[in-house]
């Protein structure tokens, strides 16, 4: 293929040496399968809120939550169809890995294309690739309007080729680089009749997970986009005129960065608070109310019955376990007769807080 145009700048390196620092903080931290799911359902549902913003279609934070969730309502169905799909093409990238049957081409693309349309559109406009006339389905996109017409190009060749291009390992260039120039064609080519913005982003976040730049698909690209959505298009504009990626690249890889410091920074605090209540957890405790403490440790509060109906024990039982809590100072009690709740002691007094911040070269 022709390689675009392109200078390696300071700042181009600069992003790539964050990044990289990033996701080995990310690999490198033994965080606990169950705190994991609870960082990515964070993360992933953030990355619905500010999806909706970048399309311009946005749904808030709490609706983002049922469809990570799987909880949206069926009058809500076809309203937040878009965003149900877009999980569910997660949800493959959770399980697609370089050795998964689909490999790197044209039809991953494809096949997220299919996911993230059904019941959108037509079913026989599922990853149809538009004519060069013919105008994007403009719904759900707003990168439709930055595209360029190529009567002469294969469209299918021409991203296979690229495809070939980022898997060689005779290319000797960074895969965070091809994976910008890999973005800059789709917003140029807008292969698809329908869907190209967010088929894009997620293709080239499946590249990046195969090639260890995404590490446990958290990585979240969408928001990433949205964060300097107004700049990317600018600095897609000033490339395309200039015929040199650089801008763009520095554009790209700017969000990225610093998307990833940010996912890096909570990472490595939710682990350290993690070890802190592993810590503040004695032996003797049973395993009902080992897990209580941590559930307190996240959150606010709990009643008896809650606690009761959480663990599935009788009421009396439930009274044991939390009776001995609050004689070994894990819990307090809080309010009177039917108000009473538990929560963890206030011993912001007693222990001393420790710096546990990231620094952030920016």
């Amino acid at each position: 293929m022709n390689i675009p145009k392109y200078t390696i700048t300071n700042l181009i390196l600069s992003y790539i040496v964050k990044y990289e620092l990033s996701i080995d903080k990310i690999k490198n931290t033994p965080m606990p399968s169950s705190t994991l799911l609870q960082v990515k359902e964070k993360y992933r549902t953030d990355e619905i809120d500010k999806l909706g913003e970048l399309i311009s279609y946005s749904i808030g934070y709490n609706k983002a939550l049922t469809v990570e969730r799987g909880q949206v309502l069926p009058s809500y169905r076809n309203k937040l169809r878009i965003f149900t799909n877009f999980k569910n093409a997660q949800d493959f990238l959770d399980t697609y890995t370089i050795k998964s049957a689909l490999k790197p081409s044209i039809e991953l693309s494809t096949h997220l294309n299919k996911i993230l349309m059904k019941n959108i559109v037509e079913d026989w406009d599922l990853a149809r690739i538009k004519t060069f006339s013919e105008k994007p389905y403009d719904l759900y996109d707003n990168w439709y309007k930055l595209r360029d017409y190529y009567p002469n190009i294969d469209m299918k060749d021409h991203f296979n080729d690229i495809f070939t291009w980022i898997a060689s390992s005779e290319a000797g260039i960074h895969k965070l680089i091809q994976l910008s120039i890999l973005l800059y064609e789709y917003i140029d080519k807008a292969p698809f009749f329908a869907g190209n913005q967010i088929t894009s982003i997620l293709t080239v976040k499946a590249l990046a997970k195969i090639y260890g730049l995404n590490p446990h698909n958290l990585i979240p690209y969408s928001k990433a986009m949205y964060l300097i959505s107004e700049d990317i298009e600018s600095a897609f504009r000033i490339s395309k005129g200039k015929r040199d990626l650089t801008i763009f690249i520095e554009a790209v890889l700017y969000t990225l960065s610093l998307t990833t410091i940010e996912l890096s920074k909570e990472f490595s605090q939710t682990y350290e608070e993690k070890v802190k209540i592993n810590r503040r957890i004695g032996k003797d405790l049973n395993p009902r109310q080992r897990k209580i403490v941590e559930y307190l440790y996240n959150n606010a509060k709990i009643t008896r019955h809650e606690y009761t109906k959480m663990m599935g024990v009788s009421f009396m039982t439930s009274y044991r376990d939390l009776q001995e809590l609050m004689e070994k100072k894990y819990i307090e009690t809080k309010g009177r007769g039917r108000g009473t709740y538990y929560i963890i002691p206030d011993e912001s007094d007693n222990i001393s807080s420790e710096d546990s911040d990231i620094k952030i070269f920016l």
